[in-house]
């Protein structure tokens, strides 16, 4: 199938009915991320770029997902939107297939992405989750081809659930100098076990924002398995190439070859994170998800190559 060029300035010609699998792309050296000799490839992507909340735990989904993709024409969106899904499927996120369903991961394709985000920071900030005050201008700047924001909430022993907004006071002491009137009391933990403190991080919210110049070039494949893995877990840091194989290398600087699909590191990964124990430990959390993309990494790379 053709490039996404025709979409850059979202452009009104149909799209085919069957867009085509990704093709593998080749050009010039990968510059890889630097590895620590005594860390793990994998132990040292997840502490990279799978961020985690103020009590060390790593959000996923409970609540049912939900896509929306703007922005494109109609089956193009669509193609998008069942790849989310797709791969929710794949790793047993909650999925919600409901006839007008609330959606949860919004994705936007915008020829001039900044004055979008530039919206969305005055009429709806808490979409950026939980930032302290010196981070806003950062977040609120649109420099890549593809960016993501997440809005978290915390839960606690009793289920009780709180926001996590952007605001500078701990959600702990919810009468603190500035805190949110809307999260609503604290919630509560239990202290005094290495296995964690028995509270919770849930993803609310996904937002995808693409500037639909940048990817003009990419096939609709590849920028679907991209932003399917972008939506199901919080990310940062992926501004630069990764040594292990992940699609989200895809969009890295100065990184060939990068697969134009999720790879199996990719649904190992994202596997783990909806199969864990989301009370336990962060360390806990990070070595499962670490352990299950090299596992995945490690039989793919021993299968047999297919006969052409």
């Amino acid at each position: 199938m053709a490039a996404l060029a025709s979409l850059a300035l979202l452009a009104a010609a149909p799209p085919p009915a069957k867009p085509e699998a990704p093709n593998t792309l080749s050009g010039v050296t990968v510059t890889p991320e630097k590895k620590d000799p005594l860390v793990d490839p994998t132990s040292q992507f997840v502490r990279s770029h799978v961020p985690e909340n103020r009590e060390g735990q790593l959000a996923r989904f409970r609540d049912k997902i939900c896509v929306r993709v703007v922005g494109l024409p109609a089956a193009y969106g669509a193609f998008i939107a069942r790849q989310v899904v797709k791969v929710a499927t794949q790793v047993h996120a909650p999925v919600d297939r409901a006839p007008g369903c609330t959606p949860n991961v919004n994705v936007i394709f915008s020829p001039d992405p900044q004055a979008q985000l530039d919206d969305i920071a005055k009429r709806r900030d808490i979409l950026f989750g939980f930032h302290w005050g010196a981070q806003t201008k950062a977040l609120a700047t649109f420099d890549r081809p593809i960016q993501s924001w997440y809005l978290t909430r915390s839960v606690g022993t009793d289920g009780q659930d709180i926001l996590e907004l952007n605001h500078g006071s701990t959600f702990m002491d919810p009468g603190g100098p500035g805190a949110p009137v809307s999260v609503g009391g604290s919630i509560k933990g239990r202290a005094g076990s290495r296995l964690g403190t028995d509270q919770s991080s849930e993803l609310v919210h996904s937002l995808i924002l693409v500037d639909a110049r940048k990817v003009a070039n990419l096939r609709i494949g590849a920028v679907a398995d991209y932003i399917a893995v972008l939506a199901l877990s919080r990310w940062q840091g992926l501004a630069r190439c990764n040594a292990v194989s992940t699609v989200l290398n895809l969009l890295a600087d100065d990184c060939a070859d990068a697969p134009e699909a999720a790879t199996e590191g990719d649904l190992g990964l994202l596997s783990a994170l909806y199969a864990l124990d989301p009370r336990e430990a962060g360390d806990q959390q990070r070595f499962t998800l670490a352990a299950r993309m090299r596992e995945e990494l490690k039989k793919a790379s021993s299968e047999p190559a297919p006969h052409p």
